[in-house]
């Protein structure tokens, strides 16, 4: 069976464009949107795996950008998100990571690339364009402790420091208390944040941080004491 797709974009030839390409990739396209009105139909009448949409589509009455993707998360959460874009704002864009954006595609590139973010965000995994790597890497370029906090949440932080030291996603969930499906996206969201694409480099970029480091990283100190079993 095929995975489902909403394509939104307020440029047809956009939509024409990813919808060519997802189709010779097998996927089925169940609705089209032009506006953000059109959008919301669409999630409403359509349930589908992956949601491919513009960050910016001013033509609808309804409000698109930030509370744009909020409401799509909240209306389909288990919906995969790939978001269409020309920023080059990393703080915005670290900002759709944390509201569960899966998949961030730099409209400048070449489509040819779009269903390599539609499958990432269909079977839960990250996807930055290359362009917007480099971006992340030019605006992380500086490893010390402080600066990592500002750019990782606090959840994404005690997430990588208890990844750090060695334990498993299913032994943090458990003593964290949040679902294995939350652990696994903070992590993947903190991975993005700081430019990392596979766990070969995340292992590689926290062995480079000197020893200790990674215990100053929470801005929560009660909640490593939660960690009871990082004690041991």
């Amino acid at each position: 069976m095929s995975s489902t797709v909403i394509i939104a974009d307020d440029h047809p030839v956009v939509v024409a464009g990813v919808e060519t390409i997802l189709k010779s990739h097998r996927y089925q396209v169940v609705a089209r949107a032009h506006d953000t009105d059109a959008l919301f139909d669409a999630l409403t009448d359509h349930p589908c795996d992956v949601v491919v949409t513009d960050f910016s589509m001013p033509e609808g009455s309804q409000p698109d950008g930030m509370p744009m993707i909020r409401r799509i998360r909240a209306l389909r959460p288990a919906t995969g998100i790939v978001v269409l874009t020309m920023l080059s704002n990393p703080a915005i864009l670290r900002t759709l990571l944390d509201m569960g954006v899966a998949a961030i595609f730099d409209k400048r590139t070449s489509l040819r690339d779009i269903p390599v973010a539609v499958h990432a965000a269909e079977v839960g995994r990250s996807y930055l364009s290359p362009a917007i790597r480099r971006l992340f890497h030019e605006a992380d370029c500086a490893d010390n402790a402080d600066e990592l906090v500002t750019r990782l949440s606090p959840r994404e932080v005690e997430v990588l420091r208890a990844y750090a030291q060695g334990y498993g996603l299913v032994d943090i969930a458990a003593s964290m208390g949040r679902s294995l499906k939350t652990i696994s996206r903070q992590k993947r969201s903190a991975m993005a944040k700081l430019g990392l694409i596979n766990d070969a480099q995340l292992y590689q970029y926290l062995a480079g941080i000197r020893a200790g480091t990674l215990d100053d990283w929470s801005p929560a100190i009660e909640a490593a004491a939660s960690l009871r079993f990082f004690a041991l």
